[in-house]
């Protein structure tokens, strides 16, 4: 059923794992200055189970389109519990429905969301599969890794915990984050006002400084429950050079395994025959262990549309295939 927003996030604090990307935060800073209106789900105000934000748009060719980006849960979840969300909204007569999930796969969640009428898309457009280190193990770290972290510390890099993040702050992250968006032509831009939304909440910020004491990578990562989120990376040429983007990830695992968090989820990764492989190996110094999400659904009212939205996406678009 469809809720107010503020209903919604009265309920949502009541669920245990409220994922990045349905934080009250992560909606003003990611869909704040969109034209996209957010709607507010849940399968029962009473007895909650499941809830979800989703950006609703209408389309000339798909019509009403939701978007759902990331889900919140209780530890009972029931496959009838998501099958009456998705239902709802199913029947509320949505043209189009994507959905997305960050949680690690569960058969309960899928036979939900199957029942419900959703199924997987012609073609994933998200790699559905991540990496978790578990915190309060002992770590063990590739020689490859030990070595990048010798050579930071070597070169008089320090691990700083921004407490208290300030507009300098969010202005630093947002420069070395440019160096890497150059690097990697990634698509998207960050601003410090935005940063600055996110850093309200449950995200945390974290630099490396050189031995001149100047911020040379930074993260973003955010808390619920025992499970830490891996948000944005922001490392400048001068971190990868030095090693300083392996040891602020390991300091990042030592202050949450002191904090008592148990898992660190990497937030994505893309395992591959190609250069995107790279960002997997990379990450599988760390030790962590793969893992698949619930991933990628969609709903049509009409066949044709799952088709000509696949065809748009990944012939005209170019979008990579995964």
């Amino acid at each position: 059923m469809q809720i107010s927003r503020t209903l919604f996030f009265q309920i949502q604090e009541k669920l245990d794992t409220i994922p990045f990307n349905q934080s009250k935060e992560w909606i003003e800073h990611a869909y704040g200055d969109l034209p996209n209106e957010s709607l507010f789900f849940v399968d029962s105000e009473t007895e909650p189970h499941i809830a979800c934000i989703g950006q609703f748009s209408q389309k000339k060719i798909l019509g009403r389109r939701l978007i759902i980006d990331g889900i919140s849960k209780s530890k009972t979840l029931t496959s009838d519990h998501v099958k009456n969300l998705f239902k709802g909204m199913v029947e509320d007569g949505y043209d189009a429905i994507w959905v997305s999930d960050v949680d690690e796969y569960d058969p309960t969640f899928e036979v939900g969301i199957r029942r419900a009428g959703l199924i997987r898309p012609l073609g994933l457009h998200l790699c559905p599969m991540s990496m978790i280190m578990e915190l309060q193990q002992p770590f063990s770290f590739h020689r490859n890794w030990r070595r990048n972290v010798k050579k930071a510390i070597e070169h008089g890099c320090k691990f700083v915990v921004k407490d208290v993040p300030s507009k300098d702050d969010a202005k630093d992250f947002v420069r070395l984050f440019g160096e890497l968006k150059e690097r990697k032509k990634l698509g998207f831009t960050l601003t410090a006002e935005r940063i600055m939304t996110l850093l309200e909440g449950n995200y945390h910020l974290f630099f490396i400084e050189n031995g001149e004491g100047k911020n040379i990578c930074g993260r973003i990562s955010y808390t619920n429950s025992n499970l830490v989120y891996d948000v944005y990376a922001a490392n400048s040429d001068e971190a990868i050079s030095v090693g300083a983007a392996y040891l602020i990830q390991e300091s990042i695992f030592h202050f949450y395994k002191e904090n008592g968090f148990d898992k660190f989820d990497y937030g994505r990764i893309s395992p591959s025959a190609d250069n995107m492989d790279n960002i997997y190996v990379a990450k599988s110094y760390s030790g962590g262990r793969p893992v698949g999400y619930n991933g990628e659904w969609t709903y049509y009212n009409k066949l044709w549309k799952q088709y000509f939205y696949s065809i748009y996406r990944f012939v005209y678009c170019h979008s990579r295939l995964y």
